[in-house]
């Protein structure tokens, strides 16, 4: 049986009504969509309350609502959710004196959304606390600190800085994350020195029973590290930290003062996580833009989290060039510099890189890969604080043995923007939402939010501003596709003001109260250009190369049919983000017969939504998706 606690919250108690004035015309809508209003779970503990946060019975740990700063799709109308920085409201003083007691493992959540009625559901356990015990720390020998004393477990196990993807069966993985303690701690003090260190955990949740489970433990404890799934379904690892304020590890000398080199795979079949050879090590920046090539390659694409406050990684100008990783001979081949010739070459810290749908050629194949990366700061640590407007498209042909990679400079958000994040829509185009004015990692509060979206047209290669989306959404924000064709934005949970505690500056400043835990809708403009088409029936599960009939009685005017992996996203990243267009093969009265994907480097085994695209003068408008399951 399914382990739930449920609250609901009916349309009586939430308005899910359009954020433009009413006197928004369709066409207006059909040019720039519209957000919702803002809902958000009713209850704390159980107990109804319209509050963010209640006092709890310690002053220290107040009781709060989690805010859905990771994300991914079960399917089904369901949405798992889990929070990031929990208990920075509970900080009085500074985050970086407190936090290594103050800090909570993060709490999870499963939103349920049918028929537009939001229910919540608590996991179990709520914490994913699954390790049974206290976390094994790599503390410095001879420093006063309190890493391995078992009264602090509450915050050894936070799913914090932790990567997700989804298993072929539907379950979602998730490995690395955050134990917090104090080192050095003043002796007889709560303060000290907080230190944040990378988990080897890896944990697996199940849709079917609502659980939270351990899997396997990697060797390398990392704090923000990317997954990507292989072509047959095993999980890829890389980059990370294993201590982000002190990487000194008398141990292994050698990998002190910079991120984890090394990379590991989870091999599905065993259920065990084997260390790479040291060819298959790289250089890569915290949550490194990773995302799986056509041919089966893995793509870094020169962009990542500039987050390392002392610039402590001394290889990161490796970090400029993009690579292929080929699992097959576990090594990795550079690419060269993208946007060379252009001001704006090189690493893009804190940006969105989505794939852009990846389309056959005229003999049905697969051979190009394109990467959309916009905004975001210049060069590592600490990056240029001030962020960028410039977008750029690079491509990676995988015709040839070895990809190669070219870059072409597109037109330029209307603003620049740090920690924008991109979701492709199933029409081909890219909605840009959120962010703020500056780097709120390196000066935390001092940003003001962009709230007006922006999206960008593949045909002509510009972004537009469109609807603005109300509430201010910068760090830890997230946004995704939803089947029926929407996009689900949530998230925003900020570091406490200049590392000391969540104060809101004045003058529209990012609001400092700790978090927000609501969500929103975006209607895109496609849903406004008319009907839409209808799948009748489609099949429930595909294999490899074989023909799929998709019934539905607008045959004569699809388009295009696409193929969207269900999203799991953090942190900006989804190293499993893809969008495939089927080749049409037939069309007859009431079906149209597409090719499925030919193998797993073009669309890894899972569950995916699939679109049916109308074809109008004022651009594509998708159906609601139907579920596939890819064997």
């Amino acid at each position: 049986m399914r382990a739930r606690t449920v609250v609901i919250c009916s349309l009586s108690c939430l308005s899910l009504a359009s954020g433009l004035p009413g006197a928004a015309t369709a066409q207006d809508l059909a040019s720039v969509g519209r957000f919702g209003a803002p809902f958000v779970e009713p209850s704390i503990n159980g107990l109804p309350s319209a509050a963010k946060c209640v006092e709890g019975d310690d002053p220290k740990f107040p009781r709060c609502k989690p805010s859905g700063n990771s994300v991914a799709f079960l399917g089904g109308d369901r949405y798992l959710y889990f929070n990031a920085l929990e208990n920075t409201e509970g900080v009085r003083l500074s985050i970086v004196a407190e936090f290594g007691q103050t800090a909570i493992n993060d709490q999870t959540r499963v939103l349920d959304l049918s028929d537009d009625t939001p229910e919540w559901a608590q996991p179990e356990p709520v914490r994913a606390n699954t390790n049974g015990g206290p976390v094994d720390a790599e503390t410095l020998p001879g420093v006063p600190n309190d890493a391995e004393q078992e009264e602090f477990a509450y915050n050894d196990e936070a799913l914090f800085c932790s990567d997700l993807n989804f298993l072929p069966d539907g379950r979602v993985f998730t490995t690395g994350g955050t134990n917090y303690y104090t080192e050095p701690r003043i002796p007889g003090t709560d303060l000290g020195v907080v230190e944040l260190e990378g988990l080897k955990m890896s944990r697996i949740y199940d849709p079917e029973t609502n659980e939270w489970t351990q899997a396997d433990s990697m060797e390398y404890g990392r704090w923000y590290p990317t997954l990507v799934t292989l072509p047959d379904g095993d999980q890829f690892v890389a980059s990370g930290v294993t201590k982000l304020l002190k990487p000194i590890y008398p141990e292994r000398p050698l990998d002190s003062l910079r991120n984890v080199t090394q990379t590991e795979t989870y091999d599905l079949e065993a259920e065990q996580w084997s260390t790479n050879p040291p060819p298959a090590s790289r250089s890569l920046p915290l949550f490194p833009r990773l995302h799986l090539l056509p041919n089966g390659h893995v793509y870094y694409n020169a962009a990542g989290q500039a987050f390392n406050p002392f610039g402590q990684s001394l290889d990161e100008a490796l970090w400029n060039i993009a690579a292929s990783y080929d699992p097959e001979s576990q090594t990795w081949t550079d690419l060269g510099v993208p946007g060379l010739g252009t001001l704006t070459f090189g690493f893009r810290g804190s940006t969105s890189s989505v794939m852009l749908p990846l389309e056959p050629n005229d003999t049905g194949a697969y051979t190009e890969a394109e990467f959309l990366t916009a905004g975001g700061v210049l060069l590592p640590t600490p990056g240029s604080v001030l962020p960028v407007s410039a977008s750029r498209i690079d491509t990676v042909d995988t015709s040839s043995d070895t990809p190669e990679l070219s870059s072409r400079s597109t037109g330029s958000l209307s603003r620049p923007r740090w920690y924008g994040q991109g979701v492709v829509l199933p029409d081909g185009t890219v909605l840009m939402l959120s962010g703020s004015n500056i780097d709120e990692v390196v000066v935390p509060g001092l940003g003001r939010p962009i709230t007006r979206a922006e999206l960008f047209d593949p045909e002509t290669e510009e972004w537009s501003p469109i609807a603005d989306q109300g509430n201010p959404r910068t760090y830890h924000n997230t946004a995704v596709l939803m089947p029926d064709g929407r996009v689900l934005v949530g998230g925003h949970a900020t570091i406490s003001t200049l590392y000391l505690n969540n104060t809101t500056l004045p003058g529209g400043f990012t609001p400092q109260d700790g978090r927000d835990p609501s969500f929103q809708f975006y209607e895109p403009p496609y849903l406004f250009r008319g009907e839409r088409p209808v799948i009748s029936a489609a099949p429930e599960s595909v294999t490899y190369s074989e023909e799929m009939t998709i019934a539905t009685p607008d045959a004569s005017e699809v388009s295009r049919v696409m193929l969207v992996r269900r999203p799991s996203l953090t942190h900006l990243v989804d190293g499993d983000q893809r969008t495939v267009e089927l080749p049409i093969l037939s069309t007859a009265d009431g079906e149209v017969t597409v090719a499925s994907p030919p193998d797993g480097a073009v669309a890894p085994p899972g569950d995916y939504m699939l679109f049916i695209n109308r074809g109008t003068e004022d651009g594509e408008i998708p159906s609601v998706s139907a579920p596939v399951r890819i064997a």
